[in-house]
């Protein structure tokens, strides 16, 4: 029976050194998966910033994008606008010319008709730029504006406030709200 009971027992410690060999063996392995696990965390925080970086790179190219678009179609809409600006501003001498072609007509000669004709045609001419948004402005008795006025001479004007416009020599022209052509004037001292 003794040896019996050295054999149970020799069992029983092989069993326990057995279990206990598979509990260090366990305890490893799950150390090492442990330790991977953190690893991969590590790694998917790191693609997680990495992602959060290239969306916030997208969402400014978007943005970048969407605001050269619409610059680019402002640009455009103004380029339309005003493209017949310079065939305008050519055409303008023109109609001053026949304005002082009727300003210098002599009202009481037989050129009537002649003076009747120029005032039709100023005023048609006159329509048809204002129908196209081209309109004169008031420069006379006006302080003198390098916006709106070119001077081209200065003189001494006793009644007249200093730098207000005294004589128009041409007029100014505007289309829609630009200057197409500055007044040529004359500025008191």
């Amino acid at each position: 029976m003794v040896d019996k009971e050295k054999t149970n027992s020799s069992t029983k410690k092989k069993e326990a050194n057995k279990k206990k060999c598979q509990t260090e063996l366990l305890e490893e392995q799950v150390a090492t998966l442990t330790a991977k696990v953190k690893e991969l965390e590590q790694q998917i925080a790191q693609k997680e910033t990495i992602l959060a970086e290239a969306n916030e790179k997208y969402l400014r190219l978007v943005a970048d994008y969407d605001n050269y678009r619409k610059r680019r179609e402002k640009e455009v809409s103004q380029i339309i606008e005003y493209a017949g600006e310079e065939v305008l501003r050519n055409i303008l001498p023109i109609l001053d010319d026949l304005e002082r072609a009727y300003q210098n007509a002599n009202p009481e000669s037989n050129e009537q008709n002649i003076r009747d004709g120029l005032e039709l045609i100023y005023r048609k001419f006159g329509k048809i730029l204002k129908d196209l948004g081209v309109e004169a402005y008031e420069s006379l008795h006006q302080p003198f504006n390098p916006d709106l006025h070119y001077a081209v001479m200065q003189r001494e004007e006793p009644e007249t406030p200093s730098e207000t416009v005294v004589a128009e020599f041409e007029k100014g022209y505007k289309y829609r709200n630009r200057v197409l052509r500055h007044a040529k004037v004359v500025v008191s001292k």
